[in-house]
């Protein structure tokens, strides 16, 4: 059983990314910085993500610990949700245009009611979505509009930031 997620992600834009002995230091878009500890098992694919989201332009997810530390870097969907349905009062499901499998909303999820509303609104215009989903179970960790705003609270090492809230 995959485990949930207790660190809150933010969808950022790499801008700069800095490599030396120790890791590299990321700035994003948004303003703020974090770094990637070269002794991080996931170090390479982390770098990967980063540089992709830096060359085109597209967000990813990532988590911070203690103070600029990257602790996660997750890749980011972009899609249209076609179809929202609740299993129980509070259990949804998610289904997307160009994505294979059912998604799901865990009722436990802090934003659940928020990411609910959104989707509704997105699935009656059509519109895109940005989303992390947590693997295997396809579990929604974070949901935003694909115009997300790119200054809606502070980040970690700077200001401004899109995060999960």
């Amino acid at each position: 059983m995959a485990e949930t997620l207790t660190t809150p992600i933010k969808l950022l834009v790499v801008r700069e990314i800095q490599e030396d002995a120790s890791g590299a230091a990321l700035r994003f878009q948004e303003g703020g910085h974090g770094r990637l500890a070269v002794r991080d098992a996931n170090y390479a694919t982390y770098l990967r993500l980063a540089r992709r989201s830096q060359e085109r332009q597209q967000p990813v997810g990532i988590s911070f610990g203690e103070g600029q530390a990257i602790t996660e870097l997750i890749h980011a969907d972009n899609d249209v949700p076609t179809q929202l349905w609740e299993e129980e009062p509070d259990r949804a499901r998610i289904l997307f245009q160009g994505h294979d499998g059912v998604f799901r909303l865990k009722p436990e999820h802090p934003e659940a009611d928020r990411i609910r509303a959104m989707l509704g609104e997105t699935l009656r215009q059509k519109a895109r979505v940005w989303f992390i989903a947590q693997k295997p179970d396809l579990a929604l960790l974070l949901v935003l509009p694909a115009t997300w705003p790119v200054t809606a609270s502070p980040a970690p090492g700077g200001s401004g930031s899109v995060e999960n809230g």
